[in-house]
């Protein structure tokens, strides 16, 4: 398993939210997907992403309402991907790069087919070393 593509190992039961979408039909969505993650947009257009952090910290601790705060307003614009014909020490240093622990897979067509985030990466990898090398590369440190 030798230089593993992000392909067997990203989730590829993907669930895009709309933009004009409440804050709570994001969470609900995330609840329902098993994720902390969405990313924002219509079909293949990405417009932005996410996350359960998001909707707490820059929501609900301010005191906003989540049913009626749009995702629009709280989603981060800036979206990290890589190829699913990637490599996942490639993903990896994609994230470190970024600072991101979760990226947006596209495949060849430059189409969304998944996602792939660094705590998959850590418990379904099988093969310990290429596990080790892909935390180094992402952190920067020997794991």
């Amino acid at each position: 398993m030798e230089n593993q593509q992000v392909n067997k190992l990203m989730e590829r039961n993907l669930k895009l939210i709309n933009a004009d979408a409440t804050l709570e039909e994001a969470s609900i969505k995330m609840k329902q997907a098993g994720c902390g993650f969405l990313p924002v947009g219509v079909e293949n257009t990405l417009e932005g992403i996410i996350t359960d952090r998001d909707i707490v910290v820059r929501a609900i601790a301010e005191g906003r309402d989540p049913t009626r705060e749009i995702v629009r307003d709280y989603m981060t614009s800036t979206v990290c991907c890589c190829k699913e014909s990637d490599t996942l020490k490639d993903a990896a240093q994609v994230m470190s790069e970024n600072h991101v622990s979760r990226l947006v897979v596209k495949d060849e067509n430059d189409n969304i087919c998944g996602i792939l985030t660094f705590g998959r990466i850590i418990r379904s990898n099988d093969n310990k070393q290429e596990t080790s090398e892909v935390v180094e590369r992402a952190t920067g440190k020997a794991a």
